[in-house]
């Protein structure tokens, strides 16, 4: 009796052993993760290109899990924060089984992946120590081939000092957007000067800029959309103001890298250019005479800027680059009006209604005896035609009457801007 129960004993003792046995199976990659001493915290991740943050040690791993609506190129980059934690990164399928890892031998570690779509977790655990992390997921996917930007300046053709809004946008950007684009810009500081620059809201509401100010005739403008925004579409990414200095054309080009996520490509460089001109006005008036009157618009430097002649009724007009001038109005045998009007830039400037006097026959400035004497030598003669005051076609009574009435008058009439 006594030896079948110490049979039945050891039997039972053997099938405990069986139990609780210290054996391990191993485990090929693809299957499911073995038991792990310690508690896993399941998290969510919700968009690409945010920071979280989790706490690990030997007795917390933590899992997070995350969604591919399509295939998608990624990277998972996790930094110890506090602790000695040194991590490591698995990557797992719907059914928990890994599909890579990487196993870090510092603070940060980076796993880098290309996966279809569907439900994957993302586990952290230390390889040592313990402490908190941040957790970077970002998109990789290389831009689209055709993805490019262009300026556009409104309006394409300004006048000095004037200014142009040059807007700079994204074309043909890819279905997975782009986290962040950065534009280097270079001009031509003799010609144009740039300000303003701002965001366009491609890339959502908040987004991280950095404008690196024009300066000896580059910028650079760096923008990234926050908590998860990206460029989604195509459309304007940055604006700027272009004030033209001097007259030509003037080109402004940008250097393009886009990030979709945690690595830079390098788009086709843009580039347009600005046409700038002097700006024209125009200048008006009326000068009265029996005689065709000349107007001549001189520069500061007494050079011949313009000149016209009066029509019918006496009226002229004319066009010239914007600046200060000197102008004369002169007729045969009359004494000269001369004034000193600025002409702006897009406007009409007026001279003032004006008589010319009548009688400096001889051209010196003052209408005396002189000139008088000259139409009697050649009373009831048609030469010299100076002397015929009215233009009738003879020289008689009445131009010397015409002269009668400025007699004695010198030098040129003040001539006002209306």
């Amino acid at each position: 009796m006594k030896t079948n129960i110490l049979v039945r004993i050891t039997l039972f003792l053997v099938m405990l052993a069986g139990v609780f046995g210290n054996g391990t199976q191993a485990q090929a990659q693809g299957e499911a993760v073995p038991y792990l001493p310690a508690q896993i915290i399941i998290r969510n991740t919700t968009f690409w290109d945010a920071t979280f943050s989790g706490t690990v040690n030997s007795d917390r791993f933590e899992r997070w899990s995350l969604q591919l609506d399509e295939t998608s190129s990624f990277s998972v980059t996790v930094t110890t924060l506090t602790g000695d934690l040194i991590p490591s990164i698995y990557l797992l399928d719907a059914s928990e089984n890994e599909i890579s890892s990487i196993v870090g031998t510092q603070t940060e570690v980076i796993l880098t992946t290309d996966q279809p779509a569907g439900a994957y977790f993302i586990q952290v655990q230390p390889v040592s120590g313990g402490g908190t992390y941040s957790m970077v997921i970002r998109r990789t996917d290389a831009p689209d081939e055709d993805s490019d930007a262009v300026i556009v300046f409104d309006p394409p053709s300004v006048f000095v000092d004037d200014s142009s809004t040059a807007t700079v946008s994204l074309d043909n950007v890819p279905p997975t957007g782009y986290a962040s684009a950065e534009f280097t810009c270079t001009f031509d500081p003799a010609f144009v000067e740039i300000s303003n620059i701002a965001g366009a809201g491609l890339f959502g509401t908040d987004p991280a800029t950095v404008v690196n100010e024009p300066e000896n005739g580059s910028f650079i403008f760096a923008i990234a959309g926050s908590n998860g925004q990206r460029a989604a579409t195509s459309g304007a990414v940055f604006t700027f103001s272009v004030k033209g200095l001097q007259e030509g054309e003037a080109t402004i080009s940008c250097e393009v890298r886009v990030s979709t996520g945690n690595a830079l490509s390098t788009l086709p460089a843009t580039s347009e250019t600005l046409t700038i001109v002097e700006p024209l006005g125009t200048l008006t008036g009326t000068v009265i005479a029996d005689k065709p009157v000349t107007v001549t618009l001189y520069n500061l430097d007494s050079t011949v800027a313009a000149t016209t002649t009066t029509d019918e009724s006496g009226s002229f007009s004319m066009t010239v680059l914007r600046g200060d001038y000197t102008v004369v109005a002169s007729a045969a045998g009359y004494l000269n009006a001369q004034g000193s009007p600025t002409i702006v830039g897009g406007a009409t400037t007026t001279m003032q209604t004006i008589t010319l006097p009548a009688g400096d026959i001889d051209g010196n400035g003052v209408v005396d005896q002189f000139d008088a004497l000259t139409i009697g030598i050649n009373y009831n003669l048609t030469v010299p035609s100076v002397a015929d005051l009215n233009n009738d076609g003879i020289i008689n009574i009445l131009d010397l009457e015409l002269l009668a009435a400025y007699y004695r008058q010198s030098g040129a009439l003040n001539w006002q801007v209306n």
